[in-house]
């Protein structure tokens, strides 16, 4: 699955957004005194939900608008911050990734972040992250199941789907 076979970058996301998320349920489930399987199933909707999370924001920055955004798109590459998409467009090896790779890792100016922009939204890389963050929210809501039936857990199963829908 996509979620395996790009261990890097999936590592690095878990590392950030993922990890807050995950303590955040974590410590939320623990302070409530829930009972071991229902503070496991928490932290693992966390972990998901924080995966999916960043993946739909790294999807956000390289393929909504700049007006969309409020801010320029594909920032993060501007930045240095390579995200799954780039590093999955990078993955695939090809022409893509031949011509992507001369433009990172130095400043971008405008042209070069439009041809880089073009590069990963007309190659893989884009639909790669989609069926990762497609599985994270798949993860998310199947936690779910281990918790008590009520309208909290109701919310908690439809936010990964809602939050899919913003692609």
């Amino acid at each position: 699955t996509g979620v395996q076979t790009c261990a890097l970058p999936i590592s690095s996301i878990s590392g950030k957004t993922a990890s807050l998320f995950s303590t955040a349920a974590r410590i939320g489930a623990i302070g409530a005194d829930l009972p071991r399987p229902q503070v496991d199933a928490l932290t693992e909707y966390g972990e998901s939900f924080g995966m999916l999370f960043q993946i739909v924001d790294d999807l956000l920055d390289l393929t909504a608008t700049d007006s969309q955004l409020g801010k320029p798109a594909g920032h993060d590459m501007v930045e240095g911050v390579y995200t799954l998409p780039v590093l999955l467009t990078l993955q695939a090896g090809g022409v893509a990734a031949a011509e992507l790779l001369p433009l990172l890792g130095k400043p971008l100016d405008l042209s070069e972040r439009d041809k880089a922009l073009s590069i990963v939204r007309s190659n893989g890389g884009i639909q790669s992250a989609i069926d990762a963050a497609r599985e994270w929210a798949a993860r998310a809501e199947a936690s779910c199941e281990l918790l008590p039936a009520s309208a909290a857990t109701d919310v908690l199963a439809a936010a990964p789907h809602a939050l899919l829908a913003s692609l």
